[in-house]
């Protein structure tokens, strides 16, 4: 096939003058920019044979007036010039379909300026920035991306009849053909996989990780408490103690992190992963290529979840679920049930331990918060009941209430989960969005709005809540969006987690607050908190240092 090609131009190089030479290169690279436009393609074999093979062939008829060497040089300069000038050119042009929508010009131009803002971290506050810049509830933030913060958009694009997923998930996965349930963006597939899970985390299988969850706890705030006299970094200590919890609730157990401390390094390594997921993020193709650090922590935890298929349970961990070990009528295939594990790991895990360390640290810098929050589990558990028993962990308002102002300024996944719209545009409310289009509904900026919750918009105020369901309690303007909020996102593609995590983090707020009194390590500035936060994809959070006084001694 090559050779064809070869010969054939070669027959035209002794015919074709420079200017007509140069005129079909620029043609043919129009022709490219269409194919790319159209297909998007990411084999290496025709991204090679597009961006090589093509311009290394129109090289010839240069060859008539010109040396080898020099042809070959003016024919790459002439096609990838008029190749990216043409991209620029449609990208920035009014014909472009996203051409209504104000944005930041490079961003407009390429996807690689995005990829640069994820890989500092600081993307949740540039979409933040933009929307502010523009004024506008919708703004172009790469070449055919859009972030939209207008609530009344949040079901036409997240609500059961929404969009499926958008192309940054095929980038988590390397574009395999088996991939865990959350990176599937064929609607039915999605469906059909989200089974297992549902039933993993229904109410009677949550109840069933319940004493493995007391268990885990209790250590943990027992390892908090042997802090005392020195400085406990509890982002740390929380990562360590969700990584040992889900390792417990997904497996059936196998790792002491909290004991023993990170001595392989998987936690670490899970930190790593999740920053490397920036470069999916911005630029899925990209991920294609590169082995990045979120690909070795894939393959580790796939392998893990592999064994654990294999093994079958002792008790009814996630797994027994997912594997079928309960008799389902119709057996998944193992490799789909390990290809899970991985997720298992970075929802429960990261996720987890970011909003723990977000509570603490809101509440440590409120004082008066947590005076009331912890006369709150003080009431609900005198001396004598323990706080892990969760009886009444649902009927404490205040604790919801913290709970759900430190979900709303700091969200899990900032910029949430990205969506495509299909072959057709839909409206979103009164935004378009047109076909092949893909759209963030940017969660960390409309929960920041004044027009969904007013006042102290930007402050952290628990008592936001409480008024909300009681208006009485509060003289004055109010603003509470609470069709707006929903911090495990909404529709068929919502956490599945939810009521684990909720459990979770009531658990441990209760029983932590009931042991001990935290308070800031000397020398630490709690104003750098939310300089330090970073957004890859799910939200990071830096150092929390603290001083330990336990209140009851053990």
């Amino acid at each position: 096939m090559t050779g064809k090609i070869t010969g054939q131009f070669e027959l035209m190089a002794t015919d074709m003058s420079p200017k007509n030479a140069a005129l079909l290169t620029v043609g043919v690279a129009l022709l490219t920019h269409f194919i790319f436009n159209r297909y998007e393609p990411i084999l290496f074999a025709i991204i090679s044979f597009l961006l090589v093979l093509v311009p290394l062939c129109l090289s010839l008829p240069f060859q008539n007036s010109y040396g080898v060497s020099s042809s070959i040089g003016l024919s790459f300069t002439i096609y990838h010039a008029t190749l990216l000038a043409s991209i620029a050119v449609y990208r920035l042009s009014p014909f472009h379909p996203l051409a209504r929508y104000p944005g930041p010009v490079l961003n407009k131009l390429s996807s690689w300026w995005l990829l640069r803002i994820g890989l500092s971290g600081k993307r949740h506050v540039f979409i933040q920035d933009t929307h502010r810049r523009y004024n506008s509830d919708v703004v172009r933030i790469g070449p055919n991306e859009l972030s939209i913060v207008d609530p009344d958009a949040v079901i036409p694009v997240l609500g059961p009849n929404g969009l499926p997923k958008g192309p940054a998930w095929d980038g988590h996965v390397r574009h395999s053909p088996i991939r865990p349930v959350i990176s599937w963006r064929n609607v039915l597939t999605h469906s059909k996989s989200r089974r297992g899970w549902m039933r993993a985390f229904s109410t009677t299988a949550v109840k069933e990780y319940e004493p493995i969850l007391i268990d885990r706890v209790s250590q943990l705030v027992e390892l908090i408490k042997s802090h005392e006299g020195r400085t406990a970094n509890l982002s740390q200590l929380f990562r360590l103690f969700t990584y040992d919890f889900m390792e417990d609730m997904a497996f059936g157990g196998g790792t002491e992190v909290m004991r023993d401390g990170d001595t392989h390094g998987m936690v670490a390594f899970l930190r790593q992963a999740v920053e490397a997921m920036a470069i999916a993020e911005a630029v899925p193709w990209l991920s294609y290529y590169i082995p990045s650090t979120f690909h070795r922590f894939y393959m580790t935890s796939l392998l893990r979840a592999q064994e654990r298929v294999q093994k079958g349970s002792a008790n009814k961990d996630a797994f027994y679920y997912l594997n079928n070990e309960g008799g389902m009528a119709q057996e998944p295939h193992p490799v789909l049930v390990a290809v899970e594990g991985p997720l298992i790991i970075i929802a429960g895990s990261d996720t987890t331990s970011s909003t723990l360390s977000n509570i603490l640290w809101c509440i440590i810098a409120h004082p008066e918060v947590y005076r009331k929050l912890q006369a709150e589990v003080d009431r609900f558990y005198p001396p004598g009941e323990s706080a892990l028993n969760s009886t009444y962990h649902a009927d404490m308002k205040y604790l919801d209430a913290v709970v759900n102002e430190v979900l709303r300024l700091y969200p899990t996944m900032p910029s949430n989960g990205q969506r495509a719209s299909q072959d057709q545009g839909i409206h979103a409310n009164s935004i378009y969005i047109p076909p092949h289009t893909s759209v963030r509904i940017h969660i960390w900026t409309m929960w920041r709005d004044p027009r969904n919750f007013y006042p102290l918009t930007e402050s952290f105020w628990p008592e936001r809540w409480l008024i909300a369901q009681d208006p009485s309690l509060f003289d004055g303007k109010f603003v509470h969006n609470s069709e707006s909020f929903n911090p495990f996102s909404y529709g068929p593609a919502s956490c599945a987690g939810r009521n684990l995590a909720t459990k979770e983090l009531r658990m441990v707020v209760c029983h932590l607050l009931q042991q001990v009194d935290l308070t800031f390590a000397e020398g630490y500035d709690p104003t750098e908190w939310e300089e330090k936060l970073r957004d890859p994809f799910t939200l990071q959070t830096g150092p929390l240092p603290v001083n330990v006084t336990p209140r009851i001694k053990t």
